[in-house]
């Protein structure tokens, strides 16, 4: 039986889009399958929350990332040591990178520090201190690329 996840339902959606992304790499050819099944029954069977999932939030990240799972890779690989290569990130850093940049372009509305916080608390959920140290620096790097301030003159 697995643990219901407490907080709101975006943060279950994320949960589960970390996880639906991370099952998308596994098995490349099956990606729009793998969103579906979260919609027909994993969230009713592995990803129980105290409350209903954003299944629209769920399915704009899923999908988006589902066409191309490599399309924020770039900006993950200049973060990373000169003799690492993406390939040696652990898939569920990937995966929590990715849905974490997807949010920073896509959902302007949520405030940078949300994103930060939210991708830092679902990565502790799947990965070790140190890992999850590395997404919350690399996070803050990136949302102040993408998400610089508006400067008035």
């Amino acid at each position: 039986m697995f643990e219901k996840i407490h907080g709101s339902a975006r943060h279950l959606s994320r949960n589960a889009a970390v996880q639906a992304v991370y099952q998308m790499e596994q098995n490349p050819a099956d990606r729009s399958d793998v969103v579906r099944q979260f919609l027909q029954s994993r969230f009713k069977d592995d990803v129980k929350g105290t409350i209903d999932p954003d299944l629209k939030f769920f399915t704009a990240i899923t999908q988006f990332l589902a066409e191309d799972l490599s399309i924020f890779d770039s900006q993950i690989i200049e973060h990373l040591r000169e003799q690492w290569k993406i390939e040696r990130l652990p898939s569920v850093s990937r995966s929590v990178l990715r849905c974490a940049i997807y949010e920073l372009y896509h959902e302007p509305a949520v405030p940078t520090l949300v994103v930060i916080n939210e991708y830092v608390e679902v990565s502790k959920g799947f990965l070790d201190k140190k890992d999850v140290g590395f997404i919350h620096s690399v996070l803050d790097q990136l949302a102040a690329k993408i998400r610089k301030p508006v400067t008035v003159d």
